[in-house]
């Protein structure tokens, strides 16, 4: 797929065709840990702790539902917040793309005994699944710098039996997008679209002053 790129402000493309841009580079940010979609910032909130915000990888994304996917500590306090206020935001960019994408979406946890947390462990590197095998939750107070990793495996990869301990603090985020902000940067003038999908998946798009 060719991707946006406006030359002249009176050259702008269409509506579809800019949306079929950002799918393409969600799922470019999925494939490509150098690109800048791949460590989007989300967005979380509680009635309680207000506001919060922080990195986190981009795992999946299905243009058809819609979907975006990250993984998390099933302990950690996003999960938390999510559980309170399923309604999360992420900001994506990326520089060589001049392109910044924000998304409004519906977070739904899935923990150990889900099929999306199985088929997502399936596939997860045993180096990767060693960040589960912490005895303590995320944000867990310390008196000294630690990883919080058994010592067995603090410079090591996890054996694929050892990495099996970390299922149960597993848990994958599964986004459904319900609002996505378009923003192309230019010197020659920006330019910026809406799209948005009602509860029955019907879509409005419109162009938006940036």
């Amino acid at each position: 797929m060719t991707l946006v790129h406006i030359s002249h402000p009176d050259e702008e493309p269409d509506l579809a065709t800019v949306l079929e841009n950002c799918w393409h580079l969600l799922q470019r940010g999925v494939g490509d840990r150098r690109h800048g979609f791949h460590n989007p910032v989300l967005g979380t909130s509680t009635p309680d702790e207000g506001p919060d915000a922080r990195s986190v990888i981009l795992r999946g994304f299905d243009s058809r539902h819609r979907l975006l996917r990250f993984h998390s500590d099933a302990r950690s306090a996003k999960v938390r917040q999510i559980e309170a206020q399923p309604r999360v935001s992420f900001l994506f960019y990326d520089v060589a793309e001049k392109t910044q994408v924000r998304v409004q979406a519906l977070a739904t946890i899935h923990g150990q005994d889900s099929e999306p947390a199985t088929a997502a462990w399936q596939g997860t590197r045993l180096f990767s699944r060693r960040c589960y095998l912490a005895r303590r939750a995320p944000g867990s107070l310390s008196e000294m710098p630690t990883s919080g990793l058994p010592a067995a495996v603090a410079d090591r990869s996890p054996t694929r039996e050892e990495s099996e301990a970390g299922l149960r603090n597993f848990a994958v985020v599964l986004c459904e997008i319900r609002r996505l902000d378009w923003l192309y940067l230019s010197h020659q003038g920006h330019c910026s679209a809406r799209f948005a999908w009602d509860d029955a998946g019907m879509l409005t798009s419109n162009w938006v002053q940036p």
